[in-house]
């Protein structure tokens, strides 16, 4: 009676019977005594069941329909604290592993973390570039510790995320940013707080 009343997702078959959602696969639970372990698991220990778990990840996007078309990923969760920043890091590091001119940006404009994560001193960032207070992409761009792969910031945080990112400044940004890179790794705020996932969901 309790499984009955119980209406929790907890397999393959619940997200594609109850969401409609195509699976793309497990990531286990990565313990690690820092952020930047966490989120750069898949560089640190390439070899691990987590990192192999993200390959699994890149595979079945790879595989999909369209795939050839997709270029721009917006990575979210429900609520904070899922393991959204975690998933958009480590599937960016395995998308360049495999070759691709991959670009990580940090666009919670509200509780940024991927400067964290990879250690980065960014006082202007992707919110100053919608702002227009920096004129240039190249500003912007962190080389990272992963061959392949280009990290964003945040930078500031801004009062207007939400306006930000609807406006045509962003439309602007993923298009030079698409010429550019192969892959766009989007990390968004969690979907449950704030619109913004919406907004950037429906431009990638």
């Amino acid at each position: 009676f309790v499984n009955y009343l119980d209406d929790s997702i907890k397999s393959q078959d619940d997200i594609e019977t109850f969401l409609n959602l195509h699976f793309l696969g497990y990531v286990p639970n990565i313990k690690a005594g820092n952020l930047h372990e966490r989120d750069l698991h898949g560089h640190l220990h390439p070899r691990s069941a987590a990192a192999e778990s993200f390959r699994t990840v890149r595979a079945a996007i790879t595989l999909a329909g369209r795939a050839d078309k997709t270029r721009v990923f917006g990575v979210t969760s429900s609520i904070p604290s899922e393991g959204k920043s975690l998933c958009g890091s480590n599937f960016a590091i395995v998308t360049a592993q495999a070759g691709f001119r991959t670009v990580l940006i940090d666009a919670d404009l509200r509780r940024p973390s991927v400067h964290k994560a990879f250690q980065i001193h960014a006082p202007e960032g992707f919110a100053s570039l919608l702002q227009g207070t920096t004129a240039k992409l190249d500003d912007i761009v962190h080389k990272s510790s992963v061959p392949n792969l280009d990290v964003i910031a945040c930078g500031p945080i801004p009062s207007n995320p939400s306006e930000l990112l609807e406006g045509a400044r962003m439309e602007q940004v993923l298009a030079e940013l698409r010429d550019r890179y192969d892959r766009v790794v989007i990390d968004c705020p969690p979907i449950s707080a704030v619109s913004d996932p919406l907004v950037i969901g429906a431009k990638a």
